[in-house]
């Protein structure tokens, strides 16, 4: 099993196939973009994997994933950080007109 992290897309560079993304915590690490760049804009949500957007991921999936952890996580530390992470991609999403 694979595990995608959520991140925001804050540039791209189309010539290259790179974007620079932020996974919620404020550092813009550069990708490559694993699907059509035409399809992808500032502020977009994406999930990322090995380095590589491997899809573009909706407001609404993440607020599903969200309710997912905390029905099957509860109050668990683990359950709290992941929430915290996928809100601060929304939040970013939010400010980067996404």
């Amino acid at each position: 099993m694979c595990w995608g992290s959520p991140a925001v897309v804050v540039a791209l560079d189309e010539r290259r196939g790179t974007a620079k993304v932020d996974y919620g915590d404020g550092i813009e690490r550069e990708v490559i973009v694993g699907i059509g760049s035409e399809k992808l804009r500032r502020g977009d949500i994406v999930l990322v994997h090995a380095g590589v957007i491997i899809s573009k991921l909706t407001r609404e999936g993440i607020l599903e994933q969200i309710s997912f952890f905390r029905e099957v996580l509860g109050e668990e530390a683990e359950a709290a950080d992941l929430i915290k992470v996928y809100q601060a991609v929304l939040e970013l999403a939010e400010r980067l007109g996404g």
